[in-house]
């Protein structure tokens, strides 16, 4: 049963980010589906240290993220030009 859950989740997660969603809604999306994994797991204080470890917002999620890479960009992949099309058969 929480293997189905799971599933439809990482299902959710596919067809919100395919469909243009935002990294933002993607990371609340994961936090939510791991806090409900804490709740079906863990009882009292275990139940508590593990929804403590996905407090973190989005924005302090990035923040982060960034000092570990160094603040660099992702390099986009650099698609090679377009080739002109040679002068149609009438020379122009």
């Amino acid at each position: 049963m929480q293997e189905k859950k799971h599933v439809l989740g990482v299902a959710a997660l596919i067809i919100l980010l395919g469909a243009g969603c935002s990294n933002d809604a993607a990371y609340e999306i994961m936090q939510n589906n791991k806090q409900q994994a804490c709740g079906r797991m863990a009882e009292g204080q275990a139940r508590e240290d593990c929804l403590r470890g996905y407090e973190k917002t989005y924005n302090e999620y990035e923040r982060q993220r960034r000092r570990v890479v160094g603040n660099k960009k992702i390099a986009e992949p650099e698609l090679p030009a377009p080739k002109q099309k040679d002068q149609d058969e009438s020379g122009n």
